[in-house]
């Protein structure tokens, strides 16, 4: 079994990749669409790209072939847990008066996703550890 700092390790990677995909979806679409559904479009396909990543790298040992749909489920229900604080702060950074100061930067709606992603992404990782990806034996308790 891997530690948790092992996982908390190569979740990080994989949310680096979605983070990728998240800001290139978003910078595509920041010009094209009121930036919140910019924002909620960017993040569903981060999401899936998390899913297939993680199911594929960080907890292949407890991903199990007949369990895919519930897993699948269960992994869209914790993100959008992580989406409440990643578009709540997004969407209070974008109404502040700071970002009105450097909203006309290129990489400002951009700059306004750090926050929330960085709550999500640590919320995004207990749900997955202790939820999502929980081997049966977790609940299985060894008495001596």
């Amino acid at each position: 079994m891997k530690s948790t700092i092992l996982q908390f390790f190569q979740f990080s990677v994989v949310g680096q990749i979605s983070f990728a995909v998240d800001i290139a979806v978003l910078w595509l679409l920041a010009d094209e669409l009121p930036l919140m559904w910019a924002r909620i479009l960017a993040f569903a396909l981060a999401v899936l790209t998390n899913w297939l990543c993680h199911r594929l790298y960080t907890f292949k040992e407890h991903a199990t072939l007949d369990a895919k749909l519930k897993e699948a489920t269960q992994f869209a229900v914790a993100s959008l847990v992580g989406l409440l604080p990643n578009v709540g702060l997004y969407w209070l950074t974008i109404c502040s008066d700071v970002y009105a100061h450097y909203s006309d930067w290129s990489f400002a709606p951009v700059a306004a996703m750090l926050p929330g992603i960085f709550v999500g992404h640590c919320l995004n990782f207990v749900l997955s550890k202790y939820w999502v990806f929980k081997r049966k034996t977790d609940d299985v308790v060894d008495y001596p």
